[in-house]
């Protein structure tokens, strides 16, 4: 059974809600019962239904005339407000469309201004001072930005605990300097000193609008209870960690001059070291500090994780996010698994991933502890960020501080979706774009962090992304920046969008390379599944153009924004995709497929990124069927495990062991790309003066290229037409590597990659 609770808000001119009948469809025995409130008067009642409902109608019945209201339901099982007003058709989302509508006897016309007349309100309330909460040992400040509110009280708990009680309330009062620079115009600031050092203690901000009021975190908050509900005060010390050093410029010298020469392996903290076979600590695993434990082996003697990675070869990791977020619970109290795309709180590290999650000082030291082992092991650390929505909206505090103001709404108050999952960030607000600017500026100020990959990028604007370029110069022109830049959503002109087709008003910032991806590998969207290069598909013009740094795939600038893949957390891995387009062969040819994509990948001009595992097969497909077979949802969840259990995203480091041939060979070509300049030309001039593609002719199977500069002269063959392959006239080739099995001389077998030096 499906209980919808809903809220809807009627209101008449007239005044006249004796005069009506009120009823709703699907009929069910609850009985409307009506409240008198300031918009007029108020109906709650619970939809039931034994089926899923998208929406329901409420009528109204007067003088012989019904009107019929259709109310979609919000995400189950949310509560469902509405506001109505007689003479109006539209069902409102939100209450300051209906105030502004011409049928409130009291219309506000500007209340809904914040949400679609953005520029106006930016003008007049926009601030770019410092917010949240600062604390030394005599006293604590708080800044709130909340310029519709009317009163607002810090509510300080006695402990960081999910449950303390409160210790003591305070009233912040409203700044009063209207300046048209916004650094110095405080009135919609809401500020307070308290004149002792509060750390230990939690806080929330209650806060009264003129006809609710709010219980909230703070947006700007760095460290939450256990949960991310409350907001913790920490002291300086509390998140000092002895030898940990932030580093910019010269100094960070892990960081790397030219991007196109970055080897990005992504991974997720707790896939990385939650299975046994990772030899991780058992109260380390899945935490921070056990992806920074050194001397791991799995049960061959093989190193794991940490030591694993280093010695792969990679110069960084980039971390799936990290930022606390929404969290759900098993019939233990533990917190179940999740990638992290459900943000909550954007400032503060997730406590599920701190050795003590109810130590907030915790989770900042056991991160900083990480990034800082990863430093000094040469690997830059790059954090996957999510702020283009928030999990919820009801609670999330940006709602809770300034309604209908940091997302895009339709002009019935109702959330723009372009994301796809019930919301999406107004990044081109002032406010939204400064919050996203700080936010960024804090981890790299307070976490060394070297580089922000954008989840689906192409819903923030160019211009904010232009400034989060500027800031990051500001500090070090070499943190990494790219992105997720998908066409999604309406709320943006096409060209105020950042995504891939843009990419010429985005100087270095990268774009995943979809076009690349699908033609070397193949794809799944969606359960739709396709071939690719290594599969005997016809795409090697396509190939041929990303081996050339994929300018005529796109509007890019040059190859620094080119990140080429073959396989990331989305949709099926490599392995899973290959074994299900090749159902009937065995483990030696889909490896083989694996080590041919992977290898073309990476020899690729433009950034390579890859996933943890790529390289030795890893696979999400864990059959639950009858005698071990892999049923429909298995299958499901492989494509989509952001929610799957353990046993289906850890990392089995086992199987490294039956593995070592597709682990070296891609670790020597990992070589080849971070250490020699012929395979990370910085610039499209040079790509198109030192390499050259002979060979791909469409349905062929057969690419062949040079690369002829000062210091280094190669042929690189990649091979997939299904038979070997003898080449003559090979006496001035010398083979550096290859994954060829075959034993004869001068031949390349199906299915392989070889780079030859050609011998002068």
């Amino acid at each position: 059974m499906y209980n919808y609770p809903v809220l809807i808000h009627y209101h008449r001119k007239d005044e006249d809600y004796d005069a009506c009948n009120y009823s709703k469809d699907p009929i069910d025995t609850e009985k409307l019962n009506r409240v008198k409130e300031y918009f007029g008067t108020t109906f709650s009642l619970t939809q039931a239904s034994e089926t899923p409902l998208e929406q329901f109608i409420f009528r109204v019945e007067k003088d012989g005339e019904t009107r019929e209201y259709p109310i979609r339901f919000n995400y189950y099982p949310l509560l469902t407000e509405v506001w109505i007003l007689d003479g109006d058709d539209t069902v409102y989302y939100s209450e300051n469309p209906a105030i502004a509508s011409p049928h409130y006897k009291d219309q506000n016309p500007f209340a809904f201004d914040k949400a679609i007349n953005s520029a106006s309100f930016d003008h007049h309330w926009g601030y770019q001072g410092e917010l949240g909460c600062r604390v030394s040992a005599n006293e604590t400040s708080f800044k709130l930005w909340s310029p519709t509110a009317t009163t607002v009280k810090v509510v300080v708990y006695e402990s960081a605990s999910n449950d303390a009680p409160i210790l003591k309330t305070y009233e912040m009062k409203r700044g009063n300097s209207y300046s048209y620079s916004h650094k110095d115009n405080t009135i919609g600031v809401w500020s307070l000193t308290v004149p002792e050092g509060l750390a230990g203690r939690a806080y929330q901000y209650q806060i009264d609008f003129p006809h609710h009021q709010s219980l909230t975190r703070d947006p700007y908050t760095t460290a939450t209870s256990p949960d991310g509900k409350r907001s913790a005060i920490l002291s300086e010390e509390e998140r000092q960690v002895e030898g940990f050093e932030v580093k910019n410029g010269t100094e960070a010298t892990w960081r790397l001059e030219n991007p196109c020469q970055a080897v990005v392996y992504e991974m997720h903290i707790r896939d990385l070291t939650k299975s046994e076979t990772s030899g991780v600590a058992p109260e380390l695993r899945g935490t921070f500090l056990g992806a920074a434990q050194t001397g791991t082996v799995n049960q061959y003697g093989q190193s794991t994780a940490f030591d694993y990675i280093k010695e792969l070869g990679v110069n960084y990791v980039q971390l799936q996010p990290i930022a606390d977020r929404h969290k759900e619970y098993d019939a233990d109290g533990n917190v179940t698994y999740n990638w992290g795309y459900d943000p909550q709180n954007y400032n503060a590290p997730e406590t599920s991933l701190s050795t003590n999650p109810n130590d907030p000082g915790q989770v900042i030291r056991d991160l900083k502890k990480m990034i800082q082992a990863y430093h000094d092991a040469g690997i830059g650390v790059i954090m996957d960020v999510v702020y283009n929505h928030t999990f919820s909206t009801v609670d999330a505090p940006f709602q809770t501080t300034v309604p209908d103001y940091y997302y895009r709404m339709n002009r019935d108050g109702s959330y723009q979706n372009g994301t796809g999952v019930g919301n999406e960030t107004a990044s081109e607000h002032e406010m939204f774009r400064k919050y996203m600017i700080d936010s960024l500026l804090y981890w790299v100020n307070e976490f060394n962090i070297d580089g922000f990959r954008f989840d689906l990028m192409g819903i923030h604007d160019v211009k904010t992304m232009q400034m989060i370029r500027w800031a990051m110069d500001e500090v070090d022109p070499k943190i990494i920046l790219y992105g997720e830049g998908w066409d999604m959503g309406t709320g943006l002109a096409p060209y105020d969008k950042a995504k891939k087709d843009n990419a010429y008003q985005l100087p270095n910032i990268g774009f995943f390379n979809d076009d690349q991806r699908d033609a070397v590998k193949g794809g799944e969207v969606y359960g739709d599944i396709k071939s690719g290069f290594v599969s005997g598909a016809a795409t090697e013009p396509i190939v041929a153009k990303a081996i050339l740094g994929s300018r005529e795939l796109g509007s890019y600038l040059s190859p620094n924004q080119v990140v080429n893949y073959v396989e990331a957390h989305d949709n099926y891995n490599l392995h899973d995709l290959l074994a299900t387009l090749h159902i009937t062969e065995d483990q030696e040819s889909i490896m083989k497929k694996v080590e041919t994509a992977t290898a073309m990948n990476l020899l690729m001009q433009g950034i390579s990124f890859m996933e943890l595992g790529q390289e030795f097969g890893r696979t999400k497909l864990v059959p639950t069927g009858e005698n071990g077979e892999l049923t429909h949802d298995d299958r499901e969840r492989a494509m989509n495990s952001y929610n799957a259990p353990d046993a289906v995203n850890q990392v089995d480091w086992n199987l490294m062991n039956e593995r070592q041939d597709s682990i070296e060979f891609i670790r020597e070509i990992i070589r080849l790309k971070t250490k020699c300049g012929a395979f990370s030309y910085p610039t499209y001039e040079e790509v198109y003066r030192h390499v050259f593609v002979h060979t791909s002719v469409e349905n062929s199977g057969w690419i062949v290229y040079e690369i002829h500069d000062e210091d280094e002269h190669f042929l690189v063959v990649f091979n997939a037409k299904g038979e070997s392959h003898y080449y003559e006239n090979a006496g001035n080739l010398e083979v550096l590597i290859s994954n060829s099995r075959s034993n004869q001389e001068n031949t390349l077998d199906n299915v392989s990659v070889a780079v030859m030096n050609i011998l002068s």
